[in-house]
């Protein structure tokens, strides 16, 4: 059992689970010190300002199944917090279509040709799942396969997940299918057909879900709890990267990080990490079984560059956001920056961010701004939605770890560690990143939360992380 004063706790990432465990321990008059690799707080969550157009590093749709957390948002926005109502298309063969496919959209968006035989394909599917459990159904390949049949999985799911993931389909764990692909009964296709809407909750389905966004983009969330951070006992060391977390005992000492090339050292009598949990164990400086630094080896992290288009026109498409599964196309997914929020963008203008994933390193992770944007304009323009024209201006950023990559087999090796960790009497480890799982804003912030309450309970050593975050964790 932990002590019960803590007094100083150092938290590794300033993004939004780090920063909402910083506020949590500053407000109730606890010494926080945040520790954050890059120049910049927030994490993903971050807005910038270039020119007069305000950006977000990727689209920040927030909405939370956790009431507590929409309270407190709005209560620390207030007006800024406005309710809006997206649309999502998917970008297929030059037409939009709405995403996610419901009922006979599905099959009506195909030719003629094809559209018997994805019909057949989907209810042979439905008819052997319905008799017997499939021999395979693990992979996001085999569980659509199962589910929509293989003509529908291979026109409108193969290509976008191998291109989204930088990995075969059938590598990928259906953890990620299960998290983005709703699913619809065949009664429910035909209610379809017959106009008569089906309302079935799916955290990706826009439709069934209440949908806010900050006025000046979700930085807005991040910088309030930054200040009250400082305005209290917490303090920001930025450009510091983590060389070695020190312990013994089952007990964190201190932390090493590197900063402006300089070796520190700070002592600790707590640690939240939300850094890549990967990363973390490599980091740690104790006696860590081989099983779980093995465990750790097998978990990696998709990058990201993210294109930044300022165009001289207002109207281009009416989506918050556009998916492209055409292989050809490089780009995976543009976020509409004036549909989220028009206080973003100037009069009369529009803003779009063209997200590409890849791996770092890769043709993509070191290609050149202009190279990106002569392709992107090459599939705009050829379709007629921006021509050169009409950009203002372009500019790009790199993410290193835009998101878990989540391979098949990722949750053996994640609770291998995570019940590795919980024997360590003083750390807790949450965030997108420090959890290795599928988190949005709203999550993390919820993280935070709940890793302060577990501290003031002093429910430490021995902590069941299932407990403590059942919605984030797969085991």
């Amino acid at each position: 059992m932990m002590r019960k004063n803590i007094e100083k706790a150092v938290i590794i990432g300033a993004g939004p689970a780090g920063l909402c465990v910083g506020w949590n321990l500053v407000a109730s008059g606890k010494e926080a010190l945040l520790l954050e690799k890059t120049d910049t707080i927030g994490g993903l969550a971050i807005s910038f300002r270039d020119g007069d157009y305000l950006f977000d590093l990727g689209p920040h749709n927030f909405h939370t199944v956790h009431s507590d957390i929409l309270r407190f948002v709005k209560e620390i926005l207030k007006d800024d917090l406005r309710q809006y109502f997206p649309t999502v298309k998917i970008f297929f063969r030059g037409k939009f279509m709405r995403y996610p496919l419901k009922g006979i959209n599905a099959f009506t968006a195909l030719s003629l040709k094809v559209m018997p035989l994805a019909i057949l394909s989907f209810l042979f599917a439905r008819l052997k799942l319905f008799l017997r459990a499939p021999k395979e159904d693990d992979s996001f390949e085999s569980w659509l396969r199962n589910r929509f049949g293989p003509v529908l999985y291979k026109i409108y799911f193969h290509s976008y997940a191998q291109k989204v993931w930088m990995l075969s389909p059938s590598e990928i764990s259906k953890y990620v299918a299960e998290k983005r692909v709703p699913v619809m009964r065949i009664s429910d296709y035909l209610r379809n057909l017959l106009y008569k809407p089906v309302k079935k909750h799916h955290s990706e389905d826009v439709g069934f879900i209440e949908s806010y966004y900050p006025k000046k983009g979700i930085g807005q969330v991040t910088t309030w709890l930054y200040n009250k951070i400082t305005e209290g006992k917490g303090k920001f060391e930025l450009n510091s990267e983590i060389v070695a977390i020190n312990g013994k005992d089952k007990k964190i000492e201190s932390i090493t990080y590197c900063q402006d090339g300089r070796l520190k050292s700070i002592e600790t009598d707590m640690l939240f990490s939300t850094m890549p949990l990967n990363e973390l164990i490599k980091a740690l400086k104790m006696d860590v079984p081989d099983t779980v630094r093995e465990a750790a080896e097998k978990l990696d992290y998709v990058s990201e560059v993210l294109f930044f288009l300022k165009v001289n026109k207002r109207e281009v498409f009416d989506s918050s956001l556009v998916y492209f599964s055409d292989p050809k196309i490089k780009f995976n997914r543009i976020y509409n920056v004036g549909a989220f929020s028009e206080d973003c963008v100037p009069a009369g203008k529009a803003a779009f961010c063209i997200e590409f994933t890849c791996n770092k390193g890769d043709d993509i992770w070191n290609a050149d701004t202009d190279t990106l944007y002569n392709h992107i304009m090459d599939v705009l323009g050829k379709n007629q939605l921006i021509l050169p024209s009409e950009v203002d201006g372009y500019f790009m950023k790199r993410i290193t770890h835009a998101y878990p990559r989540f391979r098949i087999g990722f949750e053996r090796n994640v609770k291998i560690i995570l019940d590795y960790i919980s024997t360590i009497e003083n750390i807790i480890v949450l965030g997108r990143q420090g959890l290795f799982c599928y988190a949005n804003v709203d999550d993390a912030l919820h993280m935070g939360f709940k890793a302060c309450e577990a501290l003031n309970s002093c429910q430490i050593q021995g902590i069941n992380y299932s407990e403590l975050f059942p919605q984030h964790i797969y085991f």
